[in-house]
């Protein structure tokens, strides 16, 4: 019998942007960096950022009073979705947009590397 392949859920990614010795000052900055092809996704990503960080987490279902509200496009709202998810800003769980710690793992994880790697010492608590 053909052996079928097993489809694991999309795999979301985004590009971020670093630029050396230009440090983030503000959140609207660091989604500049997520968004960089669109500065109105990039505010858009950061309102939505926002709410959820506001409301605990927003019902997946509530995508289409988003869409209203903020009068987005639905190809809008999925790419910032995708791009949310992709740098690890927010996660699906229990039915439930979330923020996510995701990003800052990842961050960790890079910042401790380098590290190791260039012999500097990183100022992360322990």
């Amino acid at each position: 019998m053909p052996r079928r392949a097993i489809r694991k859920g999309p795999r979301h990614t985004a590009t971020v942007m670093f630029k050396a010795g230009c440090i983030p000052a503000s959140t609207r900055e660091l989604f500049r960096r997520i968004f960089w092809k669109s500065e109105e996704l990039a505010l858009e990503a950061e309102l939505f950022w926002q709410e959820l960080k506001k409301r605990g987490g927003m019902p997946i279902k509530e995508w289409r009073k988003w869409v209203q509200r903020r009068n987005m496009s639905v190809g809008q709202y999925y790419n910032m979705l995708r791009k949310l998810i992709g740098a690890g800003f927010i996660e699906k769980r229990g039915g439930m947009w979330r923020i996510s710690s995701n990003f800052l793992r990842e961050l960790e994880q890079l910042i401790i590397l380098y590290s190791a790697e260039s012999g500097f010492e990183h100022r992360l608590r322990a």
